[in-house]
This record gives C-alpha cells, structure tokens and sequence, in this order.
C-alpha cells in the first residue's frame, strides 16, 4: 500500500542558535520538496503541511462493504488435523449423511439420506435433529432464501454445515441456531454468496427439543452456535446482527485461507467468541478476509474471552460508537477493533482497523500483544469518554494491560483525538522491540510503559503532537536498531526516562528531539551519545554529524518547528576522542539508507557549521537547556569544546 503526499516547492529557512556566552551561531539554507509517492516508512510524521508536524496519512476510510473477497484461497492446504479440515473427517465418506435444506419464500423442504435424522418444518423455519438418534458423519447442505426463517440444529457429534447461496432473514431469532456442542466446520461454497439476518426482537421460536425454551437456550446472535465454528471454502458469508452480535459462539471461532466473511452491521459485536477453554482458542484466522462495520455504542469488531491469534488473511474492521458506562462491571467500556481478555498474536496477514468513536481503541488486550509478522495499521480518531473523574476512557491505537513484544512485522498507529491519554502503543507492563517496523503517531504519549522498554533490535519511530515520542515510566534500555522519538515543547521529550540510572543506550541509532531530554543517559552505557541543547530548527532541514574526514555519521531531517529544542543522537559511529562537525542546510546526496528522516550514508555538501565537539565523554553535552535533564552545560559542553558527563 502506498500514500502519497503532494508538497510545493518551497524556501525553508533554518535557524539552528545556540546560547553559548555571548556568541549565537547560526545559518540559513533553502530546501526544495518536489511532489512524491511515499509509503508510510517515508514519511517524516506525514504530509498536511502543519509546521507543528503532520499527521500520518494512513488515515483509511472503511465504508459499507463492497463485495471485496478473499484472495489467498491458494494457501488453503488442506492437512490432516480432524479437528481443522472436515476433509480428515467422514463427511462424503460411504458412511456419510446429507441433509439438503431448501428454502424458497414462506417455506422449506428436507431431504435426507438416513432417517436416523429427525427433522421439523414450520413454514420456512426448519429444525435438524440428529441429537435423538446420535447421528454422526452428517453434512447439512442449505440453500434458496426466505424473508421469515431460520435453520435450527440439535446434535452431539461433530458436522458440516455447507452454506450454497442461502438467504435467511429470521422474525424470530437468529438466522442459523446451532445448538449442538461440538464443532461444526462451516463450508462456503465456491461461487456463492449466503446472506443472514436476524429478528431485532426475539420471540419463541417453533420447536425445541428436550423441553427446551427460549429461556433455556442460548441465542446471542444472528449466527450462533454452541461448539466451535471452522469456516472454510471460497464462497462469501454476509451477516446483519440486528439483535445482538453478528456471528456469536461459545466455542472457538476458526477461518481457512479464502474465507470471505463480511458482518455489516451488529448491534453489539461483529463477531463474539467465547472460546474453547479445553483446546485454549477464542479466535484463529489462519487466512481470508474479515470484514466488520459496527456503530454499537461500544461495540467490538471481534471480541474474545479467551487470545486471538492471527497468522495471516485480511482484516478490514471499523469501529464508529462511543464508549459507555457499564452498569454490570462498574466500568467504563469502549468499542475496539479487536478486544481480548487473553492475548492477542498477530503473526501474518494484512490488516486495517479503524475506531472513531470516543474511547475507542484498536488492538485492546488484557492480557499480552505479541507480533512478530504481517503489516497492521490502526487509526482513532476519537477523543476521551468521561464518565465521572474517576471513571473515563481515553483512545488508544494498540493497548495492552500485559506486556507487548514485537519481533517482526509492521505496525502503523496513529492516534489524533485531541485528549490526554490518546496513546498510540502502550503496554501497562513491559514493552520489548527486537524487530520489524514501528510507526506511531499520537497526540499523548506515541509509545508507552509502565514499567520497561528494551530495544534491540528493529525500526521505531515515534511521534507525539502533544507529549513524549518514547515514554518509560520505569528503565529504558537501547542496545539495537534504529530509534526515533519526536516530542514537543518543553517539559516534553522525544524520549522520556524519569531516571537516568534506568537509561541507557548500548547499541543501535537512536535519535530524540523535543523540548529536553528528560534524563541523559547513565554514563555505564557502552554506547557514545550527544546532548545538543538550545536547538531551534524549521521543519524539513537536515542537520548532519560529520567526522573529520568530512563523512557523515548521521543526518536527520528536522519532522517539525521547535524553538529551543533538545536533540539528542547515539551512534556506534561516535569514536572515543574523536572530534565532529555539525552542519545545516546542505544537501545529502548517495544515501544508502532512509528511513522516516534518518540517513544513512551519503555524501554530504554545503550548509554552515553550527557546532562542534569532541567525544570525550559517554554522554556528551552541547549547549545549555533550562527543561528538565538539560542541566546547563556541564564540564563547560559547547561547540568547539569537549563536554559532558
């Protein structure tokens, strides 16, 4: 996917001054920007223009569903697990069952190969016993359309429901009623599109078996079964939940590559999963596509007690209604793309997630959030729900009340309701980055811990319109990749770390700007680093660090206007003793590398000097800085003399 972001051509001055006594440095340059295709690791915080800097423009508009399907059939490879593929199974076997169910209008007819199985018809609403006489091996083949039916299944062995073009609208309850415990593997077939609505008010329905009654039987949704949900084949599923939830089951929910399932509106949750303690699944998309557009009044696009795992597929899920107060949890609750009460494992696929309403939320887990492939984006848009001052909910792109790993993959998060607490990556424990590519944006806190972050690895970037880039609450330890944090103005900071005895660079790029560094780095870091104080820069002007021999350390596009700002760079490229160049306002050309405003390689010609210094230190200081960490100029730090702590 790619984003484009039109710029004219104009002159950017840069003014970079530094307090040093009596004497201010500076210099002056212009920079053209020509009209580009970028993608999302292009961008420098967007393209909108703003000198405060730009919100992303991965900013996707999810609208009714369009009859998009899956397009990863090929991956469906059929294997030998029983429990997945209903082709292990007995179905179409020489002991196998058919049932053919065919609605047309005000009612329906039933065929079946064995009698064993019992079956009922009340104008167009049908009841499959195969519970009486414990009937196995059977396949349900349903077909034709009704405005007022529904197909009902009682049963104790597991079964294929095969869904060939079928239209079910229900006045009575849900469309499909499965009340047989055991797994039933759904099979969409090739070609056919199978619509299902149900009633907004549940009444009684025509038959129950073993004394049953509305009240004794579950019926939480339009599809709803009491045993797990396998969906397999090409064809497509459309579901309207007006009751309740769209597809709704006490067991695990399960979809094959080239499943097409599109819930276009509920009037709770798309899709609600209470999971299959036993084999320790709520939700497992091994592929197709999942498309879910519900405006509920903290709705969910896929809910889950227990953790969704998603290893491949596409996932195309709006979220539009505001959070609320819960009577019965004595809590706010707010509507999310995907909400876990276990943990959520994205290891594959494509996916889009989208929530506008107040509070709302991406990726909210309870538990833990583990990536390690695939590309996600997330976008809120929403502000904070307030329900007394002790109650409120705050919009959050990907939320964890556990710890949040990311190994691999793409993330992209932009969080832009104006309210505190709209964080774009949080984790309420410890966050770990050893790989892939992070983007996010937010206007609180762009990546937050309660208690860690450890970086070894990977590409972050963060960008806060109101706060910190890279906020810890406890350590913050950096011994890998590439780091880019981007706060405001002062108390804030492009990278946050209340303890400098908790933070330290070991490794990698880092590189921070905004209005101070909160706390400069433990001097027992293994790694160099520059404290340059003072900065005021105009966004879109490269400032690069040169060595002696003229080379580039590192160069980094200013993402936005700051005056006095603190910018801070660590490198493994910054030698002991060695002495360096600080320059504005030339060109870069040759770059081997560019990622969000870092450079890497190159040449670099023209600009003006604005500082020098000399490594003499761990932890060396430029300048002086009245925020928090700038701590002055200690040991005398300045341009052209060595400094620091």
């Amino acid at each position: 996917m790619r984003y484009c972001m039109k710029r004219m051509s104009v002159l950017v001055t840069v003014v970079l001054t530094l307090a040093l006594g009596t004497g201010i440095l500076s210099c002056t340059g212009d920079n053209g920007f020509e009209e580009q295709e970028m993608t999302p690791e292009e961008l420098p915080g967007g393209g909108n223009g703003s000198d405060d800097g730009d919100a992303p423009d991965f900013d996707p508009i999810i609208t009714g569903w369009d009859g998009q399907k899956a397009d990863d059939a090929a991956m469906d490879i059929v294997g030998t697990n029983e429990d997945i593929y209903w082709e292990a199974n007995g179905f179409g076997g020489s002991k196998a069952v058919t049932v053919t169910v065919t609605y047309s209008g005000s009612s329906a007819t039933v065929t079946t190969s064995d009698t064993s199985v019992e079956y009922y018809t009340d104008g167009a609403y049908v009841t499959i016993d195969m519970l009486t006489h414990s009937v196995k091996n059977v396949e349900i083949v349903v077909s034709g359309k009704s405005d007022d039916g529904q197909l009902k299944i009682y049963g104790e062995k597991k079964f294929k429901l095969t869904l060939s073009g079928v239209e079910l609208t229900s006045s009575k309850g849900p469309a499909i009623n499965d009340q047989c415990k055991k797994r039933a593997f759904v099979h969409l077939t090739e070609g056919t599109t199978n619509r299902l609505t149900d009633a907004a008010t549940y009444s009684e329905e025509p038959r129950y078996l073993n004394g049953g009654s509305s009240a004794s039987e579950d019926r939480k949704g339009c599809f709803f079964s009491e045993g797990n949900l396998i969906f397999s084949g090409t064809g497509v599923l459309e579901v309207k939940g007006n009751y309740k939830h769209g597809i709704v089951t006490d067991g695990y929910f399960y979809t094959r590559p080239g499943v097409t399932i599109a819930v276009t509106g509920a009037a709770k949750n798309a899709i609600h999963v209470k999971g299959d303690q036993d084999d320790g699944i709520g939700v497992y998309i091994a592929g197709g596509l999942i498309y879910a557009n519900v405006s509920s009044t903290a709705g969910k696009g896929i809910k889950t007690d227990l953790d969704a795992e998603i290893v491949g597929g596409k996932l195309l899920l709006n979220t539009s209604g505001n959070a609320t107060y819960d009577e019965d949890e004595k809590d706010t609750s707010s509507s999310a793309c995907i909400k876990t009460d276990g943990s959520v494992i994205i290891s594959g696929g494509t996916h889009t997630l989208k929530s506008t309403g107040t509070g709302g939320k991406g990726i909210n887990a309870d538990g833990e959030i583990r990536v390690s492939g695939g590309e996600t984006t997330v976008t809120t848009t929403g502000g904070k729900y307030t329900y007394s001052s002790n109650l409120t909910s705050s919009p959050k792109g990907v939320k964890a009340d556990g710890n949040i790993t990311i190994s691999g993959g793409k993330l992209n998060i932009s969080v832009t309701g104006a309210s505190d607490g709209s964080e774009g990556l949080e984790s309420k424990a410890t966050l770990t980055i050893s790989g892939g590519e992070i983007y996010s944006y937010a206007y609180d806190d762009a990546i937050n811990a309660a208690s860690a972050i450890n970086i070894t690895g990977g590409k972050v970037y963060a960008y806060a319109s109101n706060n910190d880039g890279i906020d810890s609450n406890g350590s913050l330890v950096i011994s890998g990749g590439l780091v880019i944090g981007v706060g405001t103005s002062a108390p804030e900071s492009g990278i946050d770390c209340d303890d400098s005895n908790s933070f330290k660079i070991n490794g990698g790029t880092v590189i921070s700007m905004g209005g101070t560094l909160q706390s400069n780095p433990s001097t027992s870091s293994t790694q160099r680093s520059v404290v340059y104080n003072g900065v005021s820069a105009t966004k879109g002007t490269k400032i690069c660090v040169l060595n002696s021999s003229g080379t580039p350390v590192l160069t980094f596009e200013f993402p936005r206007t700051m005056n006095g700002a603190a910018f801070f760079f660590s490198t493994p490229d910054i030698a002991s003793g060695a002495s360096y160049t600080l320059s504005s306002g030339g060109s870069l050309s040759d770059n081997t590398d560019a990622w969000n405003g870092w450079y890497g390689g190159g040449t670099w010609s023209g600009g003006s000097q604005v500082g020098t210094f000399t490594s003499n230190s761990v932890v060396t200081t430029i300048g002086s800085s009245s925020g928090p960490g700038g701590g002055g100029m200690p040991g005398g730090g300045g341009p052209g003399r060595p400094g620091g702590r």
